[in-house]
């Protein structure tokens, strides 16, 4: 089998499956006839950094490092850009977030890093400004202090709040177009990593950041929403300030900002793979949680409405469709995309194999200092058919898969129940969760000295 003319990774930042596939379907023609559609994958991690981090490496956070207490891709680690470059790939990222570039060392093997907010118009200062000085807490905070070594390196979230006040996914396309095209002249295949920003936080819903809201009251009922669910107060107020009602707005928010994205994505797809031998992928690198089992946003949770992925391969031979529903971790893209451009590696989406059930992390999120004592635990969970475990400070908790959109909450099971031991896992399944729960722990003490 030859190898693909370029390879080409579109990723659709915090958008969940069950987003994307409503009852009116996917809304991606393209993808549809033309892709292989995996309908139970899953992340690794529930935030972005090791969620991308899991789709470079193939590994789990714990492995590569990257959560949210430790922040930083280690060098030593080789990851897909590094590995494709080996083939003959140029690698490229066209980002629209700032988390896959060097602020945590994503980006490193990269050739070429173009950050979508250096290259599109903005159509707003006013309300860029707006946004970032009433979302961002972080960025309010570094804009009172005095500068520090890496005041620089931070700042440049300010300029990247154009992202958060309109839609670029057609900035970014066309930039990815033009790279493409530039290095195909001179006879370069390449690897581009392409991240979307329109389907996280605010949500675009229109050209431009809008409110879902047309009243006085209701636009600031919304900033309200908006402010409490990015900066995570659920974990550092004793009162939930946001209602379930709230959380749906935001989940309807998530809903249309794909509609609003998902012809785009469509259509590059098709020019870059109609005719050609391109290799795509469109997938999600974690889901946004509006809810489910008591949590919001993203950062600290493992569950499978947060973490269930739409994910798309456009094959650059195999031009045939189809649909996988198996359960599987996205992470093995990784060695797929790996194995399709001649460097064989253990792992694949395309079949059910005994390491490739999904296993999903979450490291607790310290929110100013000021995170309550009942969230400050790091989990690991897993997928078993349609059962779910995940192991949260000591206890097995246990529910089933989601039906319908509705996440069943988990609950704690008897004591003494191990899954590991009471399911009926085959004997090298048995060993890669038993090892990997070991190497977890591990980890966790390290890092945050045992949550509670």
């Amino acid at each position: 089998m030859g190898k693909p003319k370029n390879v080409i990774l579109i990723v659709a930042d915090s958008l969940r499956y069950d987003a994307v596939y409503r009852e009116e379907g996917p809304g991606v023609p393209y993808l549809e006839s033309n892709a292989i559609q995996f309908t139970n994958a899953r992340s690794s991690g529930c935030w972005t950094l090791p969620a991308t981090c899991s789709m470079f490496t193939g590994m789990l956070p714990h492995q590569h490092g990257a959560t949210s207490q430790s922040r930083w891709l280690a060098n030593e680690i080789p990851s897909l850009p590094e590995k494709l470059k080996t083939a003959g790939y140029k690698p490229i990222q066209v980002s629209a977030n700032i988390v896959t570039t060097d602020i945590f060392n994503v980006s490193k093997g990269f050739d070429e890093v173009y950050r979508t907010w250096d290259f599109a118009e903005s159509r707003h200062q006013w309300l860029l400004r707006l946004v970032l000085s009433i979302n961002r807490p972080r960025i309010r905070r570094m804009v009172l202090k005095p500068k520090d070594m890496v005041f620089e390196k931070i700042s440049e979230d300010l300029r990247q709040g154009i992202i958060w006040a309109q839609k670029t996914s057609q900035d970014s396309f066309s930039k990815a177009r033009q790279l493409i095209a530039e290095n195909n002249a001179k006879g370069q295949g390449v690897f581009m990593f392409i991240n979307l920003m329109e389907s996280h936080y605010p949500y675009h819903i229109a050209d431009t950041f809008t409110l879902m809201n047309k009243t006085l009251s209701g636009k600031m009922h919304e900033w309200y929403i908006l402010f409490h669910f990015l900066s995570q107060s659920f974990i550092k107020n004793e009162k939930n300030l946001l209602t379930q009602e709230d959380l749906d707005l935001l989940r309807r928010k998530q809903q249309l900002a794909w509609k609003l994205m998902r012809a785009d994505i469509d259509n590059f797809c098709k020019e870059m793979h109609e005719n050609t031998d391109n290799l795509i992928v469109f997938c999600s690198d974690h889901g946004d949680n509006f809810g489910d089992q008591g949590w919001q946003y993203h950062f600290s949770n493992v569950t499978d409405g947060g973490n269930k992925v739409p994910l798309f391969w456009l094959d650059h031979q195999d031009k045939k469709a189809g649909i996988k529903e198996h359960n599987v971790s996205s992470r093995f893209m990784h060695q797929d995309i790996l194995r399709a451009c001649g460097i064989t590696e253990e792992g694949t989406l395309m079949e059910e194999r005994d390491n490739n059930l999904p296993m999903l992390q979450s490291f607790w999120y310290d929110n100013e200092g000021k995170t309550l004592d009942r969230y400050k635990y790091n989990q690991m969970a897993f997928i078993d058919g349609d059962k779910r475990f995940v192991l949260r400070a000591g206890k097995w908790m246990y529910a089933p898969t989601a039906k319908e959109g509705k996440e069943p909450t988990f609950e704690y099971v008897q004591q003494n129940f191990n899954p590991i031991e009471e399911l009926h896992l085959s004997e090298q399944r048995k060993k890669y969760l038993e090892q990997s729960m070991k190497d977890f722990s591990v980890f966790s003490d390290k890092v945050m000295n045992k949550g509670k």
